[in-house]
């Protein structure tokens, strides 16, 4: 994400303003760079000191050419940049509206609060605080509040308690979002660049939505009356190539009785979905539309398997994308805890074999369809270290996470597997040396 600029220019003994908005590289406040500044210098015979308001609009990508004006409890309303703002304005409701996002052009406004003057962002989540604030949408508010209206509502007390809301109305999307330790949406500067923690909970808000059937509007209206946004909401890992990459994933029952998936992938865009589950709480079906084309479903959706269309180790329509499990699983590090398990192997979503880890620590796959056996592999230990196995054969390295799942007194066991190909730092979705595997514990024979 980057940010919206104003400049502001001196001549003489008065001010002469000049608003250019244009995409730039850092955050706001203690991020790097400038905001879009809102105020200038007053003129010579003001007393009050010069003072402004700025901060980064974006929605996880940034807000090119929006209009953003400010509405105080002075009376005062102005658009950027514009003059004579002073201390005694403040607080303020700042809207902004127009403007294109990743070329797209922008229809609806978002909204922030300034109580004073610095840093202001302007994002969905402020957006959704202006709404918990004001209990009503916010561009109903930001039109019609009174200049009382303004100054009782925008009090510390009122913005804590309208951060709170937020929290708990995120926390019911896909993956049960939440804030970054100390972040205040409205007041804390963040870089605007990926890697950003805040820059990335944007991302993965935006896709929670879609997962989950709602709009921005109706994320306001959750926030202002206290409601979920979904039935019930799901965290988990999910891991992919290369190198056995970690993204945050998100499922959820749907207030629409739909199955949400989120997938924010930065490498590769971000992975919606809609599917329908079964009795058990395993998918059963995707949507027409999806981004998959492929599931492995287990434990109620505890731990499972997603495919797109790309030619896979196995299958060549199909390419195993995605492995995951929920956080409620407890990771296993000591790998002969798995010695003597027998397990299904799912690659491409589908079962192609078997395999075994025998009391030597030796993994062995057997294909189903041929019956025959590979060599057993006596360093699978090798694949949970943060080295990985290296496949000399195959050029690859091979790396591994295994997790158990404990109900009654039976516990499933589930190893998640990606190769790479070695000096791979991108993903290859092609060649089944880059594969991507799941193995759930059976019984013994």
């Amino acid at each position: 994400m980057k940010k919206l600029k104003n400049t502001i220019r001196m001549a003489a003994a008065s001010a002469v303003i000049s608003a250019l908005a244009a995409c730039g590289g850092g955050g706001g406040g203690s991020g790097s760079g400038a905001g879009f500044p809102i105020g200038v210098i007053p003129p010579t015979t003001n007393p009050e000191p010069a003072v402004t308001s700025s901060g980064t609009a974006a929605v996880g990508l940034p807000i090119v050419g929006g209009q953003v004006t400010m509405k105080c409890a002075s009376g005062a309303t102005m658009t950027a940049v514009t003059e004579n703002t002073r201390n005694s304005d403040y607080p303020c409701v700042i809207q902004v509206s127009g403007g294109t996002a990743g070329g797209v052009e922008r229809t609806t406004s978002l909204y922030s609060i300034a109580s004073g003057p610095g840093v202001a962002n302007i994002t969905p989540l402020t957006d959704l605080i202006v709404a918990a604030l004001s209990g009503q949408e916010p561009g109903a508010w930001f039109a019609s509040a009174t200049n009382g209206a303004l100054s009782g509502a925008i009090t510390p007390t009122g913005l804590s308690d309208a951060l709170g809301k937020v929290k708990s109305a995120i926390a019911t999307l896909p993956g049960k979002l939440s804030l970054p330790e100390g972040f205040d949406p409205i007041t804390t500067g963040f870089n605007a660049t990926r890697g950003d923690a805040v820059d990335g909970l944007l991302e993965v808000y935006g896709v929670a939505l879609t997962a989950a059937g709602v709009t921005q509007a109706d994320a306001g209206k959750a926030a202002a009356s206290g409601t979920a946004l979904t039935k019930e909401a799901f965290s988990l890992t999910a891991y992919t190539t290369p190198n056995l990459t970690a993204i945050k994933m998100g499922t959820s029952r749907n207030l629409d009785d739909t199955f949400g998936i989120s997938m924010p992938d930065l490498n590769r865009g971000s992975y919606t979905a809609k599917a329908s589950i079964d009795a058990d709480g395993n998918l059963n079906a995707l949507s027409a539309g999806s981004s998959f084309n492929g599931y492995v479903s287990l434990l109620g959706n505890r731990i499972g398997q997603l495919c797109t269309a790309n030619k896979g180790g196995m299958n060549p329509e199909m390419a195993s994308q995605y492995v995951y499990v929920s956080s409620e699983l407890t990771e296993v590090t000591d790998a002969t805890e798995l010695f003597g398990k027998n397990f299904t192997e799912y690659e491409d979503c589908a079962s192609y074999g078997t395999s075994e880890i025998r009391a030597d620590g030796a993994f062995i796959f057997t294909e189903t369809a041929s019956g025959n056996s590979d060599e057993p592999d006596l360093n699978f230990a090798q694949a949970l270290t943060s080295n990985g196995r290296v496949d000399a054969a195959n050029g690859s390295v091979i790396r591994g996470k295994v997790y158990k799942y404990a109900v009654g007194a039976v516990t499933t066991y589930v190893y998640l597997i990606v190769s790479t190909k070695q000096g791979t730092s991108t993903p290859v979705l092609n060649g089944e040396t880059d594969y991507v595997v799941m193995g759930v514990s059976r019984p013994a024979p």
